[in-house]
């Protein structure tokens, strides 16, 4: 009895210490935190929204607000 439960706790020590090594913080290189600035990482970024207002500028000849670019609003899309 007491070797079964010698075997269960040893298992669940190691199947502990195994799934907290695996959340262990890792470190970028300099080179590597490129990738994570790049727009289409972030979260919350909604690719439906941005064409919504990709279309209304477009259609209405303004420009909504976070967007850099404005254009001529011939309505023809």
């Amino acid at each position: 009895m007491r070797k079964s439960i010698l075997k269960v706790g040893s298992l669940a020590l190691v199947l502990i210490s195994l799934g907290l090594s695996s959340c262990a913080p890792t470190s970028l290189k300099p080179y590597e935190r490129i990738y994570l600035n790049d727009p289409a990482m972030q979260m919350g970024l909604d690719a439906g929204l941005s064409f919504q207002n990709y279309i209304f500028t477009i259609r209405e000849g303004s420009m909504p607000a976070g967007t850099s670019k404005a254009s001529g609003g011939c309505g023809c899309n």
